[in-house]
Formats: structure tokens, C-alpha cells, sequence
């Protein structure tokens, strides 16, 4: 479950930064605003949801087995790096929200706002893609782990 909010929020934040793209009209900016507003409110949904399952089943089940395995660096370079990488992530997309969102009437004349937008919105889409990377990873390791 918390993959799978995690990869649509991704989608959602990579349809936001594509309809500011080229010089957004009216209703690119409105399709931008519900695409970053969708995936902040997905980021604090997969937030809560990871965060029960690791109290839940990581910590207890998931980490011994790979701590014990053939790839306990799984655990303990990708694991220990995600937990305090995602913390970023409500936070960027907050940022991004509320860039696109008071600022909306002037993206199609602002360049540079836009760039910033996109600033923003890249290092969103650059941590999400090591989250998902590590989670793979973390999850190979348990699969090795545990035959």
C-alpha cells in the first residue's frame, strides 16, 4: 500500500511540473494546482501509511531477517539513509504546492519562476526515485533473506 501512494504521488508531481511545462494557459495552471495539491495530500497519506508499516511489520519482522541475511547492508546503508530522506518529501511538496498555487496568474509570462518550479519539483521527483531505488533494494534484501 504505501508503494503504492508513494508512485501515484510521483505521478501526480510529475503531472504538475509538465503542465507548467510550456508557457501554461488558464486551465494548465488549474490541471497544475489539483496535480500538486493531489499529491501532497498522496505524500501525507504514504507518510502515515509507511510509518504504521514499519512500527508494524518492519521493526519487527522485515529488519532481523535481513540484518541476519546475505545483504544485512541492505538495512543498514538504504533503510537507515531512507528514513531520514523521506523526511524532505511533505516538505518539498508543500513547497511546490504553494508555488504553483499563489503564483499561477504569472507562469505563463515567468521564465524564471517556472525554472524555480521546477527546481523544486526536480529534487521532489530526485528523491522520490531513491526512495523508490532503496525500497527495492530493501526489499531485495529481505528477499534474499528470507527464500
Amino acid at each position: 500500500m504505501h508503494t503504492a501512494l508513494g508512485e501515484l504521488a510521483l505521478l501526480f508531481i510529475i503531472w504538475a511540473l509538465a503542465e507548467v511545462a510550456w508557457r501554461p494557459s488558464g486551465r494548465a495552471v488549474l490541471r497544475a494546482k489539483i496535480a500538486s495539491l493531489s499529491g501532497t495530500i498522496l505524500i501525507f497519506a504514504h507518510w502515515l501509511v509507511s510509518g504504521v508499516y514499519y512500527v508494524a511489520y518492519y521493526g519487527p519482522e522485515v529488519k532481523p531477517a535481513i540484518k541476519a541475511g546475505a545483504w544485512p547492508w541492505a538495512h543498514t546503508i538504504f533503510m537507515e539513509s531512507k528514513e531520514h530522506i523521506f523526511l524532505f518529501l511533505p516538505f518539498l511538496s508543500i513547497l511546490l504546492f504553494f508555488l504553483i498555487w499563489k503564483n499561477g496568474d504569472k507562469l505563463r509570462e515567468e521564465r524564471g519562476l517556472r525554472y524555480s518550479i521546477f527546481a523544486v519539483g526536480g529534487v521532489t521527483v530526485l528523491v522520490f526515485l531513491l526512495m523508490v531505488v532503496s525500497g527495492f533494494l530493501i526489499s531485495s534484501g529481505y528477499r534474499v533473506a528470507v527464500p
